[in-house]
């Protein structure tokens, strides 16, 4: 599977922390917020897996609104990166 780039929405849950991948709806909880992102990215990776697995994972991936940039899947709900502006004076 390609690199693939997401949405994390962070929160606190009770005690707990969550994060959330809006476009594929999964879950990660922890006690702290890099507890809970890293729960996150392994819930994504086992996810992605069993797609790849069933021979799906693009297929899921452009219905849950990424897109294949030739370099990673790009969720159309992340803004990239702007390149630099470069002035000379």
């Amino acid at each position: 599977m390609d690199r693939i780039v997401y949405q994390i929405e962070e929160s606190r849950a009770g005690k707990s922390y969550m994060a959330f991948c809006p476009e594929l709806v999964i879950t990660g909880f922890g006690s702290t917020p890099e507890e809970a992102r890293e729960s996150l990215r392994r819930e994504i990776a086992a996810y992605l897996e069993d797609c790849e697995a069933l021979g799906i994972a693009d297929e899921v991936l452009i219905e849950a609104g990424f897109y294949d940039n030739d370099e990673v899947w790009m969720s159309s709900r992340v803004v990239p990166p702007k390149e630099p502006k470069i002035t000379i004076l």
